[in-house]
Protein backbone atom coordinates (compact mmCIF):
# COMPACT_ATOMS: atom_id res chain seq x y z
CA UNK A 1 0.00 0.00 0.00
CA UNK A 2 1.19 3.29 -1.20
CA UNK A 3 1.14 6.42 1.22
CA UNK A 4 -1.45 9.11 -0.07
CA UNK A 5 0.37 11.80 -1.47
CA UNK A 6 -0.48 15.60 0.37
CA UNK A 7 -3.30 18.01 -1.58
CA UNK A 8 -0.93 20.27 -3.80
CA UNK A 9 -0.68 23.24 -1.87
CA UNK A 10 -1.77 25.74 -3.81
CA UNK A 11 -5.32 24.30 -3.52
CA UNK A 12 -5.21 24.59 -0.16
CA UNK A 13 -4.21 28.15 0.10
CA UNK A 14 -6.92 29.54 -2.01
CA UNK A 15 -9.91 29.08 0.41
CA UNK A 16 -8.05 30.45 2.80
CA UNK A 17 -7.54 33.53 1.06
CA UNK A 18 -10.96 34.10 -0.36
CA UNK A 19 -12.21 33.24 3.80
CA UNK A 20 -9.76 35.99 4.68
CA UNK A 21 -11.11 38.24 2.05
CA UNK A 22 -14.83 37.75 3.06
CA UNK A 23 -14.25 37.98 6.43
CA UNK A 24 -12.92 41.42 6.14
CA UNK A 25 -15.70 42.60 3.57
CA UNK A 26 -18.05 41.21 6.26
CA UNK A 27 -15.90 43.60 8.77
CA UNK A 28 -16.58 46.44 6.89
CA UNK A 29 -19.87 46.01 6.22
CA UNK A 30 -20.43 45.55 10.04
CA UNK A 31 -18.65 48.74 11.11
CA UNK A 32 -20.43 50.68 7.97
CA UNK A 33 -23.78 49.66 9.57
CA UNK A 34 -22.34 50.19 13.08
CA UNK A 35 -21.52 53.58 12.12
CA UNK A 36 -24.53 54.26 10.43
CA UNK A 37 -26.71 52.71 13.79
CA UNK A 38 -24.81 55.56 15.82
CA UNK A 39 -24.95 58.34 13.62
CA UNK A 40 -28.87 57.84 13.80
CA UNK A 41 -29.03 57.38 17.02
CA UNK A 42 -26.80 60.20 18.33
CA UNK A 43 -28.97 63.45 17.51
CA UNK A 44 -31.85 61.58 19.36
CA UNK A 45 -29.53 61.16 22.21
CA UNK A 46 -28.38 64.36 22.21
CA UNK A 47 -32.34 65.71 21.95
CA UNK A 48 -32.26 68.23 19.00
CA UNK A 49 -35.50 66.89 17.90
CA UNK A 50 -36.83 67.38 21.74
CA UNK A 51 -38.78 70.42 21.14
CA UNK A 52 -39.29 70.96 17.46
CA UNK A 53 -42.85 70.46 17.04
CA UNK A 54 -42.92 71.83 13.18
CA UNK A 55 -40.99 68.84 12.33
CA UNK A 56 -43.56 65.68 13.75
CA UNK A 57 -41.76 62.61 12.79
CA UNK A 58 -38.38 63.24 14.45
CA UNK A 59 -40.16 65.08 17.43
CA UNK A 60 -42.64 62.22 18.23
CA UNK A 61 -39.37 59.84 17.67
CA UNK A 62 -37.37 62.11 20.43
CA UNK A 63 -40.37 61.58 22.68
CA UNK A 64 -40.58 58.35 22.39
CA UNK A 65 -36.65 57.77 22.35
CA UNK A 66 -36.16 56.93 26.38
CA UNK A 67 -38.90 54.08 26.46
CA UNK A 68 -37.69 52.78 22.87
CA UNK A 69 -33.98 52.69 24.57
CA UNK A 70 -35.53 51.04 27.75
CA UNK A 71 -33.72 47.72 27.41
CA UNK A 72 -30.68 49.56 26.49
CA UNK A 73 -30.67 51.58 29.76
CA UNK A 74 -31.79 48.49 31.84
CA UNK A 75 -28.30 46.91 30.40
CA UNK A 76 -26.43 49.64 31.42
CA UNK A 77 -28.09 49.93 34.54
CA UNK A 78 -27.70 46.83 35.32
CA UNK A 79 -24.85 44.72 33.75
CA UNK A 80 -22.30 47.19 32.95
CA UNK A 81 -20.30 48.20 36.05
CA UNK A 82 -20.70 52.22 35.15
CA UNK A 83 -19.03 55.17 37.34
CA UNK A 84 -21.59 56.93 38.93
CA UNK A 85 -24.46 54.36 38.47
CA UNK A 86 -25.78 54.03 42.44
CA UNK A 87 -26.08 58.40 42.25
CA UNK A 88 -28.25 58.20 38.71
CA UNK A 89 -29.96 55.46 40.07
CA UNK A 90 -30.83 58.03 43.11
CA UNK A 91 -31.53 60.61 40.88
CA UNK A 92 -33.71 58.49 38.55
CA UNK A 93 -35.67 57.22 41.48
CA UNK A 94 -36.58 60.97 43.09
CA UNK A 95 -37.57 62.64 39.57
CA UNK A 96 -39.42 59.50 38.12
CA UNK A 97 -40.92 58.34 41.26
CA UNK A 98 -41.08 60.69 43.75
CA UNK A 99 -41.99 64.20 42.28
CA UNK A 100 -45.02 62.90 40.01
CA UNK A 101 -46.52 61.61 43.21
CA UNK A 102 -45.97 65.01 44.96
CA UNK A 103 -47.34 67.02 41.46
CA UNK A 104 -50.83 64.63 42.45
CA UNK A 105 -51.33 65.82 46.20
CA UNK A 106 -49.62 70.02 44.89
CA UNK A 107 -51.80 70.61 41.96
CA UNK A 108 -54.25 68.55 41.38
CA UNK A 109 -52.61 65.93 38.47
CA UNK A 110 -54.57 62.69 37.78
CA UNK A 111 -52.12 59.87 38.07
CA UNK A 112 -52.25 59.31 34.36
CA UNK A 113 -50.77 63.19 34.21
CA UNK A 114 -49.05 62.73 37.02
CA UNK A 115 -46.61 60.16 35.15
CA UNK A 116 -46.76 61.95 32.16
CA UNK A 117 -44.74 64.75 33.46
CA UNK A 118 -42.27 62.28 33.96
CA UNK A 119 -41.40 62.45 29.93
CA UNK A 120 -38.81 65.44 30.70
CA UNK A 121 -36.96 63.57 33.13
CA UNK A 122 -36.46 60.06 31.36
CA UNK A 123 -33.83 61.23 29.13
CA UNK A 124 -31.17 61.35 32.49
CA UNK A 125 -31.45 57.55 31.60
CA UNK A 126 -29.43 57.70 28.54
CA UNK A 127 -26.23 57.38 30.25
CA UNK A 128 -26.72 53.60 31.27
CA UNK A 129 -28.44 53.44 27.11
CA UNK A 130 -25.99 55.17 25.27
CA UNK A 131 -23.27 53.48 27.31
CA UNK A 132 -24.83 49.81 26.04
CA UNK A 133 -25.04 51.14 22.22
CA UNK A 134 -21.64 51.68 22.16
CA UNK A 135 -20.71 48.81 24.15
CA UNK A 136 -22.12 46.66 21.79
CA UNK A 137 -21.37 48.42 18.57
CA UNK A 138 -17.54 48.52 19.62
CA UNK A 139 -16.92 51.24 17.43
CA UNK A 140 -13.28 51.95 17.85
CA UNK A 141 -12.66 55.68 19.18
CA UNK A 142 -11.70 57.65 15.73
CA UNK A 143 -14.77 56.59 14.36
CA UNK A 144 -16.91 58.03 17.36
CA UNK A 145 -15.18 61.14 17.25
CA UNK A 146 -15.81 61.26 13.61
CA UNK A 147 -19.24 60.75 13.96
CA UNK A 148 -19.55 63.33 16.99
CA UNK A 149 -17.53 66.11 14.74
CA UNK A 150 -19.50 65.74 11.96
CA UNK A 151 -22.67 67.08 13.64
CA UNK A 152 -20.82 69.75 14.74
CA UNK A 153 -19.54 71.09 11.54
CA UNK A 154 -23.23 70.55 10.09
CA UNK A 155 -24.87 72.77 13.07
CA UNK A 156 -23.04 75.82 11.36
CA UNK A 157 -23.88 74.78 8.06
CA UNK A 158 -27.60 74.11 8.75
CA UNK A 159 -27.22 77.72 10.82
CA UNK A 160 -25.93 79.45 7.80
CA UNK A 161 -28.58 77.91 5.63
CA UNK A 162 -31.35 78.07 7.02
CA UNK A 163 -31.11 81.63 8.55
CA UNK A 164 -30.44 82.96 4.70
CA UNK A 165 -32.01 80.72 2.58
CA UNK A 166 -35.25 80.41 4.58
CA UNK A 167 -38.71 82.77 3.42
CA UNK A 168 -39.51 85.86 6.20
CA UNK A 169 -43.47 83.92 5.99
CA UNK A 170 -41.14 80.46 7.95
CA UNK A 171 -40.56 82.67 10.82
CA UNK A 172 -42.67 82.60 13.96
CA UNK A 173 -43.58 85.02 16.79
CA UNK A 174 -45.33 82.40 18.94
CA UNK A 175 -42.98 79.47 20.04
CA UNK A 176 -45.56 77.74 20.73
CA UNK A 177 -46.31 77.31 16.69
CA UNK A 178 -42.51 76.54 16.61
CA UNK A 179 -39.19 76.78 17.96
CA UNK A 180 -36.81 76.39 15.41
CA UNK A 181 -37.43 79.85 13.56
CA UNK A 182 -37.89 82.16 15.31
CA UNK A 183 -38.66 86.41 15.00
CA UNK A 184 -38.94 88.98 17.86
CA UNK A 185 -38.67 92.75 17.79
CA UNK A 186 -35.44 92.59 20.28
CA UNK A 187 -33.19 90.08 18.12
CA UNK A 188 -34.77 89.51 14.77
CA UNK A 189 -34.90 86.68 12.89
CA UNK A 190 -33.18 83.41 14.41
CA UNK A 191 -32.23 80.13 14.32
CA UNK A 192 -32.95 78.43 17.58
CA UNK A 193 -31.47 75.01 17.43
CA UNK A 194 -29.61 72.61 19.93
CA UNK A 195 -26.36 73.41 19.94
CA UNK A 196 -24.64 70.49 21.84
CA UNK A 197 -22.51 69.30 18.64
CA UNK A 198 -21.94 72.87 17.54
CA UNK A 199 -20.41 73.87 21.12
CA UNK A 200 -18.00 70.75 21.66
CA UNK A 201 -17.17 71.33 18.21
CA UNK A 202 -15.84 74.76 19.32
CA UNK A 203 -14.31 73.41 22.50
CA UNK A 204 -12.22 70.45 21.00
CA UNK A 205 -11.07 73.24 18.02
CA UNK A 206 -9.64 75.15 21.11
CA UNK A 207 -8.57 72.21 23.19
CA UNK A 208 -6.69 70.04 19.80
CA UNK A 209 -5.37 73.66 18.47
CA UNK A 210 -3.11 73.65 22.20
CA UNK A 211 -2.57 69.97 22.86
CA UNK A 212 -2.06 68.82 19.35
CA UNK A 213 -0.37 71.99 17.90
CA UNK A 214 -3.14 72.28 15.02
CA UNK A 215 -2.83 76.47 15.76
CA UNK A 216 -4.79 77.17 12.61
CA UNK A 217 -7.81 75.83 14.10
CA UNK A 218 -7.88 78.42 16.87
CA UNK A 219 -8.80 80.47 13.73
CA UNK A 220 -12.14 78.90 13.32
CA UNK A 221 -13.42 79.57 16.76
CA UNK A 222 -14.08 83.16 15.78
CA UNK A 223 -16.08 82.31 12.92
CA UNK A 224 -18.17 79.54 14.70
CA UNK A 225 -18.95 82.46 17.41
CA UNK A 226 -19.94 84.91 14.71
CA UNK A 227 -22.10 82.49 13.11
CA UNK A 228 -23.86 81.94 16.48
CA UNK A 229 -24.22 85.56 17.06
CA UNK A 230 -25.68 86.78 13.40
CA UNK A 231 -27.90 83.43 13.57
CA UNK A 232 -28.42 81.88 17.04
CA UNK A 233 -28.48 85.04 18.96
CA UNK A 234 -29.03 83.53 22.72
CA UNK A 235 -26.77 86.37 24.59
CA UNK A 236 -25.97 83.83 27.61
CA UNK A 237 -25.07 80.97 25.81
CA UNK A 238 -22.76 82.76 23.58
CA UNK A 239 -21.16 84.51 26.26
CA UNK A 240 -20.41 81.21 28.67
CA UNK A 241 -19.21 80.11 25.44
CA UNK A 242 -16.37 82.19 25.06
CA UNK A 243 -15.42 81.83 28.52
CA UNK A 244 -15.36 78.03 28.30
CA UNK A 245 -13.43 78.28 25.36
CA UNK A 246 -10.36 80.75 26.73
CA UNK A 247 -10.82 78.58 29.57
CA UNK A 248 -9.98 75.23 27.60
CA UNK A 249 -6.97 77.14 25.67
CA UNK A 250 -6.01 78.91 28.76
CA UNK A 251 -5.85 75.26 30.58
CA UNK A 252 -3.98 73.02 27.94
CA UNK A 253 -1.27 75.18 28.29
CA UNK A 254 2.13 74.11 29.99
CA UNK A 255 2.36 74.69 33.42
CA UNK A 256 4.06 78.39 32.67
CA UNK A 257 2.59 79.65 30.15
CA UNK A 258 -0.74 78.70 32.39
CA UNK A 259 0.07 80.20 34.73
CA UNK A 260 1.03 83.60 33.34
CA UNK A 261 -2.08 83.31 31.02
CA UNK A 262 -4.35 83.37 34.05
CA UNK A 263 -2.79 85.98 35.51
CA UNK A 264 -2.97 88.13 32.14
CA UNK A 265 -6.69 87.07 32.35
CA UNK A 266 -7.59 88.11 35.59
CA UNK A 267 -5.16 91.57 34.98
CA UNK A 268 -7.59 92.21 32.34
CA UNK A 269 -10.99 91.22 33.17
CA UNK A 270 -11.51 93.87 36.01
CA UNK A 271 -10.63 96.62 33.86
CA UNK A 272 -12.99 95.61 31.45
CA UNK A 273 -16.03 94.67 33.57
CA UNK A 274 -15.38 98.06 35.28
CA UNK A 275 -15.40 99.73 31.57
CA UNK A 276 -18.63 97.87 30.71
CA UNK A 277 -20.32 98.77 34.05
CA UNK A 278 -19.67 102.37 33.68
CA UNK A 279 -20.91 102.38 29.46
CA UNK A 280 -24.13 100.62 30.89
CA UNK A 281 -24.40 103.58 33.58
CA UNK A 282 -25.08 100.60 35.98
CA UNK A 283 -22.78 102.82 38.72
CA UNK A 284 -25.86 105.24 38.49
CA UNK A 285 -29.58 104.36 39.48
CA UNK A 286 -30.73 104.50 35.59
CA UNK A 287 -28.26 101.89 34.56
CA UNK A 288 -30.15 98.64 35.86
CA UNK A 289 -33.08 100.03 33.92
CA UNK A 290 -30.72 100.67 30.88
CA UNK A 291 -29.42 97.14 31.03
CA UNK A 292 -33.33 95.74 31.30
CA UNK A 293 -34.30 97.21 28.10
CA UNK A 294 -31.25 95.95 26.50
CA UNK A 295 -32.03 92.11 27.28
CA UNK A 296 -35.58 93.16 25.92
CA UNK A 297 -38.75 91.06 26.59
CA UNK A 298 -37.42 87.74 27.57
CA UNK A 299 -36.29 89.50 30.88
CA UNK A 300 -39.42 90.29 31.59
CA UNK A 301 -41.53 87.45 31.01
CA UNK A 302 -38.82 85.66 32.93
CA UNK A 303 -39.54 88.26 36.08
CA UNK A 304 -43.26 87.87 35.83
CA UNK A 305 -42.36 84.12 35.91
CA UNK A 306 -39.97 84.01 38.54
CA UNK A 307 -42.59 86.06 40.43
CA UNK A 308 -45.48 83.94 40.10
CA UNK A 309 -42.59 80.86 41.14
CA UNK A 310 -41.92 82.58 44.26
CA UNK A 311 -45.08 83.37 45.07
CA UNK A 312 -47.00 79.90 44.22
CA UNK A 313 -43.94 78.22 46.62
CA UNK A 314 -44.75 81.18 49.22
CA UNK A 315 -43.93 80.37 52.98
CA UNK A 316 -44.93 76.72 52.19
CA UNK A 317 -41.42 74.61 53.85
CA UNK A 318 -42.73 71.12 52.54
CA UNK A 319 -42.79 73.41 48.80
CA UNK A 320 -39.41 74.29 49.19
CA UNK A 321 -37.71 71.44 50.11
CA UNK A 322 -39.76 68.97 47.62
CA UNK A 323 -41.11 71.27 45.17
CA UNK A 324 -44.67 71.33 43.31
CA UNK A 325 -43.80 68.89 40.53
CA UNK A 326 -45.32 70.07 37.31
CA UNK A 327 -48.27 69.99 34.37
CA UNK A 328 -48.17 68.81 30.70
CA UNK A 329 -49.78 71.14 28.60
CA UNK A 330 -52.15 68.07 27.11
CA UNK A 331 -53.15 67.23 31.14
CA UNK A 332 -56.72 68.52 32.88
CA UNK A 333 -54.50 70.60 34.85
CA UNK A 334 -51.70 73.16 33.26
CA UNK A 335 -49.55 75.62 35.17
CA UNK A 336 -50.98 78.31 32.63
CA UNK A 337 -54.81 77.72 34.06
CA UNK A 338 -53.40 77.81 37.67
CA UNK A 339 -51.25 81.18 36.86
CA UNK A 340 -53.45 82.34 35.10
CA UNK A 341 -50.71 83.85 32.77
CA UNK A 342 -49.85 81.83 28.61
CA UNK A 343 -46.19 82.47 29.00
CA UNK A 344 -45.34 80.82 32.17
CA UNK A 345 -42.38 78.32 31.45
CA UNK A 346 -40.79 76.40 33.85
CA UNK A 347 -37.79 76.03 31.96
CA UNK A 348 -37.09 79.53 31.73
CA UNK A 349 -36.65 80.29 35.22
CA UNK A 350 -32.80 78.87 36.08
CA UNK A 351 -32.64 77.37 39.06
CA UNK A 352 -35.79 78.71 40.68
CA UNK A 353 -37.79 76.38 38.10
CA UNK A 354 -35.84 73.33 39.25
CA UNK A 355 -36.48 73.87 42.45
CA UNK A 356 -40.21 74.78 42.02
CA UNK A 357 -40.88 71.37 40.40
CA UNK A 358 -38.39 69.21 42.03
CA UNK A 359 -37.63 71.19 45.23
CA UNK A 360 -34.11 72.11 47.18
CA UNK A 361 -33.58 68.33 47.69
CA UNK A 362 -34.06 67.54 43.50
CA UNK A 363 -31.99 70.62 42.65
CA UNK A 364 -29.09 69.39 44.86
CA UNK A 365 -29.46 66.07 43.38
CA UNK A 366 -29.41 67.52 40.40
CA UNK A 367 -26.70 69.54 40.67
CA UNK A 368 -24.28 67.02 41.99
CA UNK A 369 -24.76 64.54 39.12
CA UNK A 370 -23.30 67.51 37.00
CA UNK A 371 -20.35 68.29 39.33
CA UNK A 372 -19.79 64.59 39.47
CA UNK A 373 -20.07 64.08 35.86
CA UNK A 374 -17.48 67.03 35.17
CA UNK A 375 -15.10 65.73 37.61
CA UNK A 376 -15.73 62.34 36.30
CA UNK A 377 -14.92 63.77 32.62
CA UNK A 378 -12.29 65.91 33.28
CA UNK A 379 -10.14 63.88 35.28
CA UNK A 380 -10.26 61.25 32.18
CA UNK A 381 -9.51 63.81 30.01
CA UNK A 382 -6.51 65.26 31.64
CA UNK A 383 -5.15 61.27 32.13
CA UNK A 384 -5.65 60.84 28.33
CA UNK A 385 -4.74 63.82 27.42
CA UNK A 386 -7.48 63.29 24.79
CA UNK A 387 -8.67 66.82 23.46
CA UNK A 388 -12.27 65.12 22.74
CA UNK A 389 -12.52 64.41 26.21
CA UNK A 390 -11.92 67.68 27.56
CA UNK A 391 -14.09 69.07 25.48
CA UNK A 392 -17.01 66.75 26.34
CA UNK A 393 -15.71 67.94 30.01
CA UNK A 394 -15.65 71.68 29.14
CA UNK A 395 -19.42 71.04 27.68
CA UNK A 396 -20.63 69.77 31.25
CA UNK A 397 -18.60 72.88 32.80
CA UNK A 398 -20.64 75.38 29.78
CA UNK A 399 -24.19 73.62 31.27
CA UNK A 400 -23.85 74.30 34.51
CA UNK A 401 -22.63 77.49 33.77
CA UNK A 402 -25.33 78.49 31.88
CA UNK A 403 -28.09 76.57 35.12
CA UNK A 404 -28.80 80.59 36.26
CA UNK A 405 -30.79 80.70 32.96
CA UNK A 406 -31.10 77.25 31.11
CA UNK A 407 -32.81 74.75 33.63
CA UNK A 408 -30.13 71.58 33.48
CA UNK A 409 -33.67 69.63 33.29
CA UNK A 410 -34.38 70.88 30.18
CA UNK A 411 -31.99 68.66 28.07
CA UNK A 412 -30.88 66.16 30.18
CA UNK A 413 -30.19 63.68 27.38
CA UNK A 414 -27.11 66.00 27.16
CA UNK A 415 -24.96 65.23 30.07
CA UNK A 416 -26.05 61.28 29.79
CA UNK A 417 -24.65 61.66 25.75
CA UNK A 418 -21.11 63.71 27.11
CA UNK A 419 -20.63 61.56 30.13
CA UNK A 420 -20.94 57.72 28.45
CA UNK A 421 -18.79 58.70 25.92
CA UNK A 422 -16.68 59.78 28.21
CA UNK A 423 -16.09 56.79 30.23
CA UNK A 424 -16.36 54.77 26.82
CA UNK A 425 -13.38 56.88 24.90
CA UNK A 426 -11.39 56.99 27.88
CA UNK A 427 -11.59 53.44 28.61
CA UNK A 428 -11.38 51.86 25.22
CA UNK A 429 -8.78 54.19 24.64
CA UNK A 430 -6.96 52.47 27.76
CA UNK A 431 -7.78 49.17 26.66
CA UNK A 432 -6.36 49.31 23.20
CA UNK A 433 -4.26 50.72 21.42
CA UNK A 434 -6.49 51.90 18.04
CA UNK A 435 -5.51 49.53 14.99
CA UNK A 436 -5.97 50.51 11.18
CA UNK A 437 -8.21 47.62 10.08
CA UNK A 438 -11.84 46.76 9.50
CA UNK A 439 -12.18 44.08 11.22
CA UNK A 440 -10.56 45.56 14.64
CA UNK A 441 -13.27 44.73 17.32
CA UNK A 442 -13.20 46.35 20.73
CA UNK A 443 -12.36 44.10 23.86
CA UNK A 444 -15.61 44.97 25.76
CA UNK A 445 -15.18 43.05 29.07
CA UNK A 446 -11.67 45.54 29.67
CA UNK A 447 -13.77 49.21 28.95
CA UNK A 448 -16.91 47.35 31.10
CA UNK A 449 -15.17 46.29 33.82
CA UNK A 450 -13.55 50.04 34.66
Amino acid sequence: MTALAPPPRRKVEMPLRQHSRSRARRGARISKTATFALAFAMPFFAQVFHYLNELPPPYLLSKAWPFLMFPLSLYGAIRMRLPGRNLFLLLLAYLLGFTPLVSIIQLGNGLLDALATTVKAWPFTYYFALAAMLSLLALPPERVRAVFLSYGIATFVLLVLLYTLAPRSWFVTDPINGKLLQYDTDRGRRVYMSMIFGMIFIFYLARSAILEGKRLRLLLIPVCLLIQVLTYKQRTAIAVAVLVTAYGIVMSLPGRLRRLAIGLGIGMMVPMLLLVAAKLGLFGGAGWDTLEQSLGGSLSVRQNSSALAARFLGDDTLRWIFGVGATTRFGSVTLADIFGYSQFFVSDLGWLGVVFEYGLIGAILVLVVHVWAYVTTARRGMATRDPFILALSDYVLYLILTSAVYSLVLQPGELGVVLALAVYLSAVGRAAPAVPTVERTVPRRHWLAR
